[in-house]
């Protein structure tokens, strides 16, 4: 899925994209980091801005996302989610790595790089540029094997992503209408 986006991204004529990675694991590790995460951002209670505050009671994970620059400070000394990770969550992302790699797709390791929905798993991704004023990721997506089974369904492996409107926009000011 991150070659068929690269590839579509290179198609659509969007240059300056960036492809930044993570993983989250699987729930179990991700379980493990949220307790670490909760402990230290719960050192820092004071610090945090009170939407931090209020992730911290449901999603901890969530404030790694935070734009407040006094919170970014606190983020940047978190633990870090690839740090609490399994073994066969470590092989996988690897082995995505070196996909990537051998594709000639280059990368960035993103560390705070979340999803706030708990079906994802593993791997995350995002495309950003600097070209969409504020509004930076182009594409992002991951793997969610746990929507399904969510749903109220069986445990079925899922892996998408989706595209910004301000990206096709763009797209389409740059004459990229016919794609």
């Amino acid at each position: 899925m991150i070659l068929l986006s690269a590839r579509l991204l290179k198609l659509l004529g969007l240059r300056d994209v960036k492809l930044v990675v993570n993983s989250l694991g699987t729930p179990a590790s991700r379980a493990a980091y949220r307790e670490k995460l909760t402990a230290y951002f719960s050192a820092h209670i004071a610090s945090l801005d009170d939407d931090s505050k209020r992730r911290l009671a449901g999603n901890p994970l969530r404030i790694l996302d935070s734009k407040n620059s006094g919170v970014q400070r606190i983020v940047a000394g978190a633990p870090l989610l690839l740090d609490s990770l399994d073994a066969e969550s470590r092989e996988h992302f690897e082995s995505l790595c070196a996909h990537l790699r051998s594709a000639g797709i280059e990368y960035h390791i993103e560390p705070h790089l979340v999803r706030g929905l708990d079906y994802y798993t593993r791997t995350v991704f995002e495309w950003t540029t600097d070209a969409l004023g504020s509004q930076s990721t182009v594409c992002a997506g991951g793997r969610y094997d746990g929507l399904v089974a969510q749903l109220g369904g069986i445990d079925t492996p899922g892996v998408g992503w989706a595209m910004d409107r301000s990206a096709s926009s763009c797209f389409c000011r740059r004459g990229m209408r016919n794609y």
